[in-house]
């Protein structure tokens, strides 16, 4: 495989993101030309399971994943969680940065630093002024889901932020100055700044694809997969009527507005990070036609439709069976999949050190296995040898395979 593709930790994996409404997920299979995915679906949490990206029953919620884990043979997972619990900030400090983050993720999270989950690393700095990005969860949060999956019959692997498995799946390998993340999924936008390949910050705004698929269905008075077909074909384009323009482009002249805003406000509080160079613009919103165009000429920065098979595999090699306008709805269980620098897993010290005790009785068993199967081996082949007449034979017998050809 090249070296621009990014590749799975074992032979497969799979990729889970989860909402108050919608789970997702992803089977991938590693291939020598490229990560390919098996399986996908998105299914409707019920109603009453969780809230505000916490469970509230979990009875229930466990019975919802045993129905995934028995239709869909899912095992071990990578997830990423709602964005309400998991918090990634971009901190600018002076002074000694474990007790500044320490003390930034408590006000947060309004709880002790021993109750959260968090990990961070510098992103950049000028002079005496280093940039920190921190991301956090609450530890009972992570525990609760942890506790599901695994009543479910599932083992969570890892816990990430959207805006960490976004960056992954979208942005290339050689990474930009500072590039931001567009994310517009069914009801909420995520903007992820990422600053020399590293997450800097995530922010979450309340609008999402639903909102524009209603617009066009209460105007056109269509059904909703009519709506996202007018959707994708004339969208942000002046068509003769300009009905789907002039239905959307009032949410669209807000959201770019949203985007510009908090950008500044970021910069303005960031002053030792690099200015924006490229926008990548993923989820089912972007399918928008002409959206693309429209951002950009708002920011006044390119901006590129993501494709979330760029660190996975070329086309000219496969094309996957998840077409790219499904597709862009996959794009963080994509990501949390894949392996890079600067990843991070928000499960909690219990939990790894479970999982690595896990693995190193897989890797002993293997060892032994092998070692017995070795040893097997080596008898059979010394008893065979020791035959009276063995050697002749196998004599005997290639001769007749030569004469044969």
């Amino acid at each position: 495989m090249t070296t621009r593709y990014l590749q799975l930790a074992h032979h497969h994996a799979t990729g889970v993101t989860l909402t108050d409404t919608v789970l997702r997920f992803v089977v991938l299979t590693q291939h020598t030309y490229g990560v390919i995915p098996e399986r996908y679906a998105e299914l409707a949490v019920p109603a009453g399971c969780l809230d505000n990206g916490t469970i509230i029953d979990k009875s229930r919620f466990v019975n919802f994943l045993k129905g995934v884990r028995r239709a869909h043979k899912l095992d071990h997972i990578n997830l990423v969680l709602d964005a309400a619990q998991i918090q990634t900030l971009t901190l600018s400090t002076k002074g000694a940065a474990p007790l500044y983050v320490r003390e930034a993720i408590e006000k947060v999270f309004k709880l002790p630093a021993k109750d959260i989950v968090y990990e961070y690393k510098a992103v950049g700095g000028k002079d005496t002024t280093t940039v920190m990005q921190v991301t956090g969860i609450p530890k009972t949060v992570a525990q609760g889901f942890i506790d599901a999956f695994r009543s479910a019959g599932m083992t969570v692997i890892t816990i990430e932020s959207v805006g960490h498995a976004l960056s992954r799946a979208l942005l290339p390998t050689t990474p930009h100055s500072t590039a931001l993340v567009v994310s517009i999924d069914t009801q909420t936008t995520s903007l992820t700044f990422v600053v020399h390949g590293r997450v800097a910050q995530t922010l979450h705004l309340e609008f999402g694809d639903d909102v524009i698929i209603k617009a066009i269905m209460d105007t056109m008075a269509v059904p909703a997969a009519e709506a996202d077909r007018l959707k994708q074909e004339e969208g942000l384009i002046m068509q003769p009527s300009r009905a789907i323009f002039d239905t959307v482009v009032d949410d669209c002249v807000a959201l770019v507005k949203h985007i510009n805003e908090t950008y500044i406000a970021w910069r303005t509080a960031h002053p030792a990070l690099p200015p924006l160079e490229m926008v990548y613009l993923t989820g089912a919103g972007s399918t928008l036609r002409g959206l693309d165009e429209y951002i950009s000429v708002g920011l006044r920065v390119p901006v590129a439709e993501g494709n979330v098979w760029a660190n996975c595999l070329s086309f000219d090699e496969h094309i996957p069976s998840l077409p790219q306008q499904a597709a862009v709805r996959y794009a963080a269980a994509i990501g949390v999949t894949l392996v890079a620098p600067h990843m991070l897993n928000l499960v909690p010290h219990g939990h790894k050190k479970m999982l690595h005790r896990k693995h190193m009785v897989r890797v002993s068993g293997k060892i032994l296995l092998s070692f017995i199967l070795g040893v097997a081996v080596g008898f059979a082949v010394a008893k065979l040898i020791a035959m009276p007449g063995i050697h002749t034979r196998i004599l005997d017998v290639l001769h007749k395979i030569q004469a044969r050809w």
